[in-house]
């Protein structure tokens, strides 16, 4: 059996574009970048950590989703072979990653480390959907009762990262609630996208 070897290599600029839709393309390619079709064309196995975004059209104002890079230039190939040579051969590939001419393998953990920010980012994307869409105030408490315990985003300027009890709900898509702080309780008016998870 072959074992997982994680490398990374610099991509060609520009080949960080979305790739053109092909017929038949199977649905967990589609979507894909140049330089991941290419890999995969190819025959190697290839991740390129990114995060999904809605982007509100300018003239439409319609959300249209788009996919970016976390690591803008680069991305890994599993190569248990190591064939560098064949894979320095395939376009787009501009080097491979190393110290001193030999290519470095990237541990295992730090691939995972970048698959949980992944997983993270789509979260995100997930709770900003959900935020944006309008609830009535009775579906909000419903979701929120009074007395729910929730983790507030990191991403709070203040209270980020924070236990918060709820007290109440709004009709603005926010929620009232209760931090406890080293200098006692505060009130905090919460709004949806920004409440992480319900402890």
């Amino acid at each position: 059996m072959l074992r997982n070897e994680w490398y990374a290599i610099k991509a060609r600029p520009g080949t960080q574009r979305k790739a053109s839709p092909r017929v038949g393309e199977t649905d967990e390619r589609k979507g894909e970048f140049i330089i991941e079709r290419t890999l995969r064309d190819a025959g190697f196995e290839v991740f390129m950590p990114s995060f999904r975004r809605d982007i509100k059209h300018h003239r439409t104002k319609e959300l249209h989703e788009r996919r970016f890079a976390m690591l803008v230039g680069y991305c890994f190939v599993n190569l248990p072979t190591r064939e560098f040579f064949r894979l320095s051969r395939v376009d787009g590939v501009t080097a491979i990653l190393g110290v001193a001419g030999c290519p470095l393998r990237i541990a295992d953990k730090l691939i995972e480390d970048l698959y949980d920010a992944e997983a993270s980012a789509q979260s995100t994307l997930e709770r900003e959907r959900s935020a944006r869409r309008k609830r009535t105030r009775r579906e909000l408490q419903e979701e929120f009762p009074e007395g729910k315990v929730v983790t507030i985003a990191a991403s709070h300027r203040l209270v980020g990262g924070m236990l918060a009890t709820v007290l109440d709900v709004t009709s603005r898509n926010t929620v009232k609630t209760l931090v406890e702080t080293l200098s006692g309780l505060v009130r905090v008016e919460v709004p949806l996208e920004l409440i992480d998870r319900v402890a």
